[in-house]
């Protein structure tokens, strides 16, 4: 199932998986002195709570290339396979 992209207050896009937020924010529109300014990055946040549409501050994964995509997503499935094999009876 693809996603719906949406669009933030600032123009940027993003999508919703159950409560995470996952934002796309280009290189140009970083200040200079964030971390990781030059860079794209994907900024990862949790709601608050599931009647609020307030946002955690999160965590930004700059994306240098593509490949930093070839590598997480494989990491996010690993993460979860191997930890439900660990944590079953």
């Amino acid at each position: 199932m693809a996603a719906t992209l949406q669009t933030d207050g600032s123009g940027h896009l993003y999508a919703e998986v159950e409560n995470i937020r996952i934002t796309y924010v280009p290189a140009s529109d970083r200040k200079p002195e964030a971390d990781w300014a030059g860079s794209d990055v994907l900024r990862i946040q949790a709601y608050r709570g599931s009647d609020s549409k307030s946002l955690f501050m999160g965590a930004e994964l700059p994306v240098q290339s593509p490949e930093v995509m070839v590598d997480m997503v494989p990491a996010l499935c690993a993460v979860y396979n191997d930890g439900r094999r660990a944590a079953a009876p």
